[in-house]
């Protein structure tokens, strides 16, 4: 199996490899490290082009028969695949929310300096704590993590990320009503060859129905906003059996953002549906704005 180098990436790829050890029992796997371009490009997130900068080198050493599939964080993966692949599997997923690594008895409600280079948290961050200041910030999980207490009193994190890599931190619990994550958080994402169906049908031995249907509940919402990193968007969609309900957001640069909230029995319609409110409320003035605006956050 194909998958970053970066130790979240290779804790995840072992995470699916145990997990198809126990659904398939006598099948040996190895983990292929590959370098994508956002492992290399040192600009703020916000700054680049963010599609596919984590998964195109990966997916290519499975295009290229270097690796049978690849591990990815759902939310790395673009919505249209490379011509030959398939988003074959979607593993049990984790907690998708955001949580605040932070020093010792930090006031929110004074001023403090928050480090993250997603345009989301950032958003966030300033509707939750007016007195923040947001710096960019880069580097792997632990490296930001690092910085907590000496360039940064807080760093906004995924909570599927510090459980995966068991990370003992000092975090402190945001409102998720204001922190919506990012579609895909949270989830896995496997992708293998098209054609290859003995190994779709291997990944497929542990998809997560429920997973499945968020992930593509939310992957439905950014087709329909064709958003990026310049353009802020939170998704969160819950399936329960027998309904996805999705709560979705867009932000604006000065502060205050669009909601959606829809249900249904249909993943992609779900978040078709909240894409098109979003998009109705205003969002599709947001990328232009955010654009002219994204020198504003570096």
């Amino acid at each position: 199996m194909a998958a970053r180098g970066s130790r979240l990436s290779v804790a995840q790829a072992r995470l699916a490899m145990n997990m198809l050890k126990d659904a398939a029992p006598g099948v040996s796997f190895h983990i292929v490290t590959v370098t994508t371009r956002g492992d290399t490009d040192s600009r703020p997130m916000f700054a680049m082009d963010r599609r596919g900068i984590f998964e195109r080198e990966v997916n290519q050493a499975v295009a290229d028969g270097r690796a049978d599939f690849a591990v990815h964080s759902m939310k790395d993966v673009p919505n249209e695949m490379a011509p030959g692949l398939v988003l074959a599997c979607v593993p049990e997923r984790a907690d998708p929310y955001d949580t605040m690594v932070c020093r010792p008895n930090l006031d929110t409600g004074g001023r403090f300096v928050v480090g993250t280079s997603s345009l989301r948290r950032a958003a966030q961050a300033r509707l939750a704590f007016p007195e923040c200041e947001v710096r960019p910030i880069r580097g792997n999980v632990d490296t930001r993590v690092s910085k907590v207490g000496d360039t940064f009193d807080a760093v906004i994190l995924a909570r599927a990320g510090l459980g995966r890599l068991d990370l003992n931190v000092r975090t402190m619990d945001l409102p998720r009503d204001t922190f919506i994550p990012s579609p895909g958080q949270g989830a896995l994402a496997l992708v293998c060859r098209n054609d290859d169906q003995n190994m779709v049908s291997l990944l497929q031995t542990i998809q997560d129905g429920h997973a499945r249907a968020e992930a593509e509940a939310e992957r439905a919402l950014s087709r329909v906003l064709e958003s990026g990193c310049r353009f802020p968007v939170a998704a969160c969609a819950r399936h329960d059996g027998h309904m996805v309900r999705m709560r979705a957001a867009a932000y604006m640069t000065g502060g205050g953002a669009v909601h959606a909230e829809c249900s249904g029995t249909d993943p992609v319609s779900v978040g078709e549906e909240a894409g098109r409110i979003l998009l109705e409320s205003g969002a599709a003035s947001f990328a232009l704005k955010w654009r002219q605006d994204v020198e504003g956050w570096r």
